[in-house]
């Protein structure tokens, strides 16, 4: 049985993602108002990597479908949506996924 793409619904860990990927947007100055960010914290590491961005929402549809997170998710230990547009990063909303283990 393949592994199942699951949203992180723990309030906490959504929260954690989002506060490293607005380090990383500092960072890398980067300002797209719709990013899709890897996190990798295995092997004591933690790597925040953009992997794709769009202007507008409805590009950035055709970004996060279900496929596409999978195929992120077999290299990153989790992938989360970044949708910021209209507000402050601060106030931006994410959404994070993994792959939920076999039982």
């Amino acid at each position: 049985m393949k592994p199942k793409l699951i949203q992180i619904t723990d309030a906490e860990r959504v929260e954690t993602a989002k506060a490293v990927i607005i380090d990383q947007r500092k960072k890398n100055q980067t300002r797209a108002s719709y990013e899709l960010y890897g996190i990798l914290y295995s092997n004591n590491r933690l790597v925040v990597e953009r992997v794709n961005y769009a202007p507008v929402a409805a590009d950035f549809a055709a970004v996060v479908t279900k496929a596409n997170i999978a195929g992120y998710l077999k290299v990153y230990d989790m992938v989360a949506e970044f949708r910021g547009a209209w507000k402050s990063d601060d106030e931006a909303k994410v959404i994070a996924y993994e792959l939920q283990p076999n039982a």
